[in-house]
């Protein structure tokens, strides 16, 4: 082997231990949301989305990782959706990802968003919950960030 194929990216660098873990199991259904920061899972456990999920029936995960050197970036928000996944991009530091067919939701978290703003914003932007149709659009997510009453971020 030599040097230059030794530099190819490693692949598992992104790995995150999540050592915040809440589940709860009802027969079949499991829901269980993993964190590396216990504001963000406390936050999500607590939040009115669990109550949704309980009540949807079904398996649910989500995990989400702060992460700390990602670009704190908030300039405008965008929400892709294939059908069977759905992206929200915030920025260039925040990426969630649904998969509506696993029911998970997968992402990375950039340092500079508050757990108010996932969980009352992102999130239901997120699974297209109502009212949420708008946010995708830089005047519908600042109206939503200031009816949540989260402040403007420079």
């Amino acid at each position: 082997m030599t040097n230059e194929q030794c530099r190819r990216p490693d692949l598992l660098r992104r790995f995150v231990p999540t050592p915040y873990v809440f589940s709860k199991r009802d027969g079949t259904d499991r829901i269980c949301i993993e964190s590396n920061d216990l504001e963000v899972a406390l936050g999500i456990w607590r939040s009115a989305i669990i109550e949704r999920q309980r009540n949807q029936g079904g398996a649910f995960l989500c995990k989400l990782i702060r992460d700390k050197n990602a670009p704190v970036d908030v300039s405008q928000i965008l929400i892709v959706s294939d059908g069977a996944l759905r992206v929200l991009y915030l920025g260039r530091g925040t990426i969630l990802i649904h998969d509506h067919k696993r029911s998970e939701i997968l992402g990375f978290i950039s340092r500079n968003v508050k757990v108010p703003e996932l969980v009352l914003l992102l999130i239901p932007a997120l699974l297209d919950l109502e009212n949420a149709r708008d946010w995708d659009r830089p005047a519908g997510f600042a109206a939503a960030r200031h009816a949540a009453g989260i402040k403007e971020q420079r």
